[in-house]
C-alpha cells in the first residue's frame, strides 16, 4: 500500500550533469510513463517485447504532437554496419531538422527495459545482471549491458525502463540495492565490477512513476543511468 511506503528524502545528484537534450528526453519519458500506466495497468500485455512496442508507439505519438526534436527507435542497433550488432530496446535520435547537432543515424540516448515482478526465479535479477544458460553466461542483464558498453558504448547517459508488475517502487529499490550489495562482496557473480555508486538514488516518485539515478562504472570511465519506472500493478490504482 502506498500509505505504508516510508517517506524517502531524494539524494543529491552526483557525477557529471546531464545536458539539456538528455534531460528533455528524460522528462518527456517520465511524463508519458504516467499515461502509459493509466492505459496498460491490468492489461493482458505482460511480456517485455509487447510492452516495449506499445510504449514506443505511445512515446512517438506524443513526440509528434508536442513537436519534439527527437524520435524513438525500437530495437535500435548499436552498430548498423554489423548484422549481429547488439540491439538496445529504445534508441533516441534527433529529427533531421536538427541534424547540425547530431548525426541523425545515430542514437544520442539509449534505453533498456526490464520487467520487475512476474519473472522466473532464474531471471529475477535480469534488471542488473545476466545468467547462466546451457553452460554459458548470457549477457542479458540491463544495467550490466551498459556497464560493459554493450549498450551506449559512446554515450555518457542512458536509461533503464522498469515495468513494475508486482509489489511497489520501494520494494524494488530495496531489493535491487540489496542485490548490488551482494555483487559488491562477490556473493553474486558478475562479469562487471560493482560498487556503492551503482545503487539507485531517488529523484522523484508518484503513485504511477518513479525516477532514480545511478553512476555505473565501466572499464574506461562511467555512465550515468536514469531509472524510469512505471507502475503496472493493478493494486496501486486503489489508493
Amino acid at each position: 500500500m502506498l500509505a505504508d511506503i516510508p517517506t524517502i528524502t531524494p539524494m543529491p545528484m552526483v557525477g557529471p550533469e546531464a545536458n539539456s537534450a538528455i534531460m528533455d528526453v528524460v522528462t518527456f519519458v517520465e511524463k508519458h510513463l504516467a499515461q502509459f500506466s493509466k492505459q496498460y495497468t491490468g492489461s493482458n500485455i505482460k511480456n517485455e517485447n509487447g510492452l516495449n512496442q506499445e510504449l514506443c508507439k505511445l512515446l512517438n505519438a506524443y513526440a509528434r504532437i508536442e513537436c519534439c526534436f527527437f524520435i524513438f527507435d525500437k530495437e535500435s542497433m548499436e552498430d548498423v554496419e554489423k548484422s549481429n550488432s547488439p540491439r538496445v530496446d529504445f534508441g533516441v535520435r534527433v529529427l533531421p531538422i536538427n541534424s547540425e547537432f547530431y548525426n541523425t543515424q545515430e542514437s544520442f540516448f539509449a534505453m533498456e527495459a526490464k520487467r520487475l515482478g512476474q519473472t522466473k526465479k532464474t531471471r529475477e535479477k535480469e534488471y542488473l545482471i545476466g545468467r547462466e544458460e546451457d553452460g554459458k553466461y548470457k549477457h542479458c542483464g540491463g544495467v550490466e549491458r551498459f556497464k560493459m558498453a554493450i549498450h551506449g558504448k559512446n554515450l555518457q547517459f542512458g536509461a533503464m525502463i522498469g515495468y513494475v508488475q508486482a509489489n511497489d517502487f520501494h520494494y524494488w529499490q530495496r531489493t535491487i540495492d540489496g542485490w548490488i550489495d551482494e555483487l559488491v562482496v562477490g556473493k553474486i557473480s558478475s562479469c562487471s565490477r560493482w560498487s556503492e555508486k551503482d545503487k539507485l538514488q531517488l529523484l522523484n516518485q508518484t503513485a504511477s512513476t518513479a525516477k532514480y539515478r545511478s553512476e555505473n562504472s565501466r572499464q574506461n570511465g562511467s555512465i550515468i543511468l536514469f531509472h524510469l519506472w512505471v507502475n503496472l500493478y493493478p493494486d496501486h490504482l486503489k489508493y
